[in-house]
């Protein structure tokens, strides 16, 4: 086992596993029933249980609070007290100890889950006190690469530019490289240019993370994600970056007036500045855990079986660097397993 590193915010990434994994096992049972509105909150509320009884202190720093729902309508995911929310300070540690901030996403994918699609996870990102970014729950207009890319790109230039350095960062044509989008409307643009230049697109429904994961692992057969996704997402795909040693660069995406006053709010002058690693997380002390709900290109779904269930689990940290997959059976009654486990 690892030696735990006091003082290292690393020092309870298997714990932040554990976490997502009970919010996985809470609401993977609501995989197709086309209930959100049921399973969002439970994951909340899970979460803020489970980190709340940690031996440590954290503030939520990074929570999306709303969503567009099916018909396009904006709908809140602040839910009723007891749940998560921004600024919420958790865990049973004194704040003198050591504070951190957390970024939350209790479950990407809620529309697959709902539908009892692929790809659906929980995640949490941890980072010390005051290095995340803050940003309004709004758009956010990402360029994400693996280590084989980094130092290459520049959201600023041309797609054919950047889709040529990431090729050539891989030793490759562009014509071998795959680009993952978001399948919107308002990427239609972006999917002709890409096209354009020969490179293969896997136009995905919903979430950044899965996607940052597969890039910043090799193998995975993903080498980039461009296109316009939520804030808070981007800077959980940043902590990625920062334990898989890529990079992503963000531009705020605001769509109304109002939008451009609250980046004003939080600091954010310029909507045009171009952000890099450095604004995203301004930490190389980072860690990143998720959980399958719904199985996925990298992690499983919850499987059950009688009195019991089984996860799949990655946590990720800078320091130490390590990347750690986690295959768990969990019994949930008391006579699980009694009779012994299956492989």
């Amino acid at each position: 086992m690892a030696e735990r590193r006091s003082g290292s915010v690393a020092a309870f990434a298997i714990e932040y596993a554990a976490v997502t994994e009970r919010v996985a096992l809470r609401v993977a049972p609501f995989g197709g029933a086309g209930v959100p509105e049921r399973a969002y909150p439970l994951a909340m509320e899970t979460l803020r249980q489970e980190l709340d009884a940690m031996p440590f202190c954290g503030r939520v720093a990074i929570l999306r609070e709303e969503r567009l729902d099916e018909k396009g309508e904006i709908q809140s995911l602040v839910a009723s007290p007891g749940t998560l929310k921004l600024g919420d300070t958790l865990g049973t540690a004194d704040p003198d100890q050591g504070e951190v901030d957390l970024a939350v996403e209790p479950i990407e994918g809620l529309t697959l889950l709902s539908r009892g699609q692929q790809g659906s996870i929980a995640a949490i990102a941890a980072a010390p006190r005051g290095t995340m970014l803050k940003t309004p729950d709004m758009y956010m207009s990402k360029l994400i690469v693996g280590p084989n890319s980094r130092g290459r790109i520049d959201i600023d230039a041309p797609v054919s530019e950047n889709v040529n350095a990431i090729a050539e960062g891989y030793g490759r044509r562009p014509s071998e490289i795959t680009v993952a989008v978001l399948e919107r409307e308002r990427h239609e643009d972006l999917v002709e240019q890409i096209r354009a230049t020969g490179a293969r697109i896997q136009l995905r429904q919903e979430g950044d993370l899965t996607p940052a994961i597969a890039v910043g692992l090799r193998g995975a057969g993903l080498h980039a994600i461009m296109g316009i996704g939520g804030a808070p997402e981007g800077i959980l795909a940043a902590a990625v970056m920062r334990c898989l040693g890529g990079e992503m660069q963000a531009k705020m995406w605001p769509t109304q007036r109002s939008q451009v006053e609250k980046l004003r709010e939080y600091g954010l002058d310029d909507p045009e500045k171009k952000l890099t690693m450095d604004d995203l997380v301004r930490s190389t002390d980072v860690v990143f855990a998720a959980t399958g709900i719904t199985s996925g290109e990298i992690l499983n779904g919850v499987r059950y079986f009688r009195g019991g269930g089984r996860t799949h689990s990655v946590v990720m940290s800078t320091e130490p660097r390590m990347v750690r997959f986690m295959d768990t059976i969990h019994a949930l009654e008391p006579e699980a397993g009694t009779q012994g486990f299956q492989l």
